[in-house]
This record gives C-alpha cells, sequence and structure tokens, in this order.
C-alpha cells in the first residue's frame, strides 16, 4: 500500500510545482505590464507639468496638485500590487485543492 502511495506523491508535487511556477510567473508579467504602462503615464504627466507657465505651475503647486498626483500614483501602484498577489494567491489556492 505505502509503495502506491508514493508514485501518486510525485504525480501530485509535480502538479503543484508547475502549477505554483505558471501562477509566480504569469503573476510577475502582469505587473511588470502594469508598471510599464504606469511609467508611460508619469512620463506623459511630467511632460505636460514640464511644458506650463511657471506662474500656473507654481500656483498649482501652492494649491497641492503635486501631493494629489502623488497620491494617485501611489493608489495606482496599491491597485497594481493587490491584483497581483490576489492572483497570485487565487492561483496558489487553486492548486493546492
Amino acid at each position: 500500500m505505502p509503495l502506491l502511495l508514493i508514485p501518486l506523491l510525485g504525480v501530485l508535487l509535480k502538479l503543484l510545482l508547475v502549477r505554483l511556477i505558471i501562477a509566480t510567473g504569469l503573476t510577475f508579467v502582469t505587473y511588470t505590464g502594469y508598471l510599464l504602462a504606469l511609467s508611460k503615464i508619469k512620463d506623459y504627466v511630467i511632460k505636460a507639468i514640464n511644458t506650463m507657465p511657471a506662474d500656473i505651475l507654481n500656483l498649482l503647486l501652492i494649491a497641492g496638485v503635486g501631493e494629489g498626483v502623488g497620491i494617485l500614483f501611489g493608489a495606482f501602484t496599491f491597485t497594481i500590487v493587490m491584483k497581483g498577489l490576489s492572483k497570485l494567491t487565487f492561483l496558489i489556492e487553486k492548486a493546492q485543492l
């Protein structure tokens, strides 16, 4: 009886490892894609801010627009990380079942 369990355990472990590697790779690819898109958006915002006249830019910075943009990009990054982690944990839980 124990001799029959060893091959079965090997097959199950192999399936678990394959699913874990696929889930990890998929999560990293998605995370990298989101970060590339976010960096493109940041570059666009920086270029738009740099083309503003100095007086308007100073008024916007006094009003707190700089902190607001920082909060928005922080929220985008947090969302990307949480979606990546939830996708990874969902696939790991699915692989264990």
